[in-house]
């Protein structure tokens, strides 16, 4: 099915659980395309967008918290955000299999999808330049870790988007604030291969990376975007002890989780796995 036929049908089911198992589908097989342009060494957005659409079911049926709290809005928060990624990742494969004779940052900077919008337009051009970086890498001796800052970068735009976009619907899933906010975010989890992950915690070493915090081609952050993007939600590189996120309520809080977990877990090759929701 052709993707702009499967989102429609995304958005016309009806029943929030088999929206989830959709989604979640679409995510993994969509994350699986991007990686044979970007390469599977590197997770890109999709690959992590896939586990937080699994984690998103979980509440969606009704499971992981005391009582039924803002399951409806998660599950618009999980459509609204496939609506608006799907096609901008969709469209920027097109742009791979341009015959142009323009180079790929500057076809994403001109289209008028991607160009747009100032964060996606950075994001896509992240990930254009991993393109380049995975051909200077094999030549370099710090091997591939230009490649890896590239892609976390790209990656962490994306989310940065995707969580402006998602702030109404967590404001609306946690309407009370405040404290109310800080007790639910105890209730909120991640759910990847290795296990649960709770983001009121600090980012854990990584069962694949054998007691390291970082993978060796993320263990020196030296792009000037990626220092002042980690410094805009509270965080440093070097850090990880203010990584636990004390409201998810709160975008930096949100934010800085999510770039030390993205960093921790760009390279785990259990995320590339299907998804067990997507199995149905």
């Amino acid at each position: 099915m052709a993707w702009q036929a499967r989102l429609k049908a995304i958005h016309a089911e009806p029943s929030p659980v088999v929206r989830n198992y959709l989604i979640t589908s679409a995510y993994d097989d969509l994350s699986t395309q991007t990686a044979s342009v970007l390469g599977g060494v590197d997770a890109n957005w999709l690959t992590f967008g896939k586990w937080a659409s699994f984690t998103a079911g979980k509440f969606i049926r009704g499971e992981g918290a005391p009582i039924n709290w803002g399951a409806d809005k998660v599950a618009d928060g999980n459509l609204a955000i496939i609506g608006d990624i799907a096609p901008q990742f969709v469209r920027f494969l097109e742009l791979t299999d341009s015959d142009s004779a323009l180079d790929l940052a500057t076809l994403v900077a001109a289209d008028e999808h991607l160009g747009g919008n100032p964060i996606v337009c950075e994001a896509f051009c992240s990930y254009a330049q991993a393109l380049d970086a995975q051909a200077l890498d094999a030549q370099s001796p710090e091997g591939d870790a230009g490649t890896a800052q590239v892609m976390l970068r790209g990656n962490l735009l994306v989310a940065h988007h995707e969580q402006a976009l998602a702030d109404d619907f967590i404001d609306e899933a946690m309407p009370l604030g405040g404290l109310f906010g800080i007790v639910t975010t105890k209730f909120v989890t991640l759910n990847i291969p290795e296990g649960e992950l709770d983001p009121c915690d600090q980012v854990p070493l990584p069962r694949y990376l054998a007691g390291e915090q970082w993978p060796a081609a993320l263990n020196q952050i030296s792009d000037p975007r990626l220092v002042a993007l980690a410094r805009s939600y509270g965080q440093e590189w070097q850090e990880t002890q203010t990584s636990g996120a004390a409201n998810w309520e709160v975008f930096n809080d949100r934010m800085g989780y999510i770039a030390m977990f993205f960093r921790a877990y760009q390279r785990d090759p259990a995320l590339q796995e299907p998804v067990p929701a997507a199995n149905g």
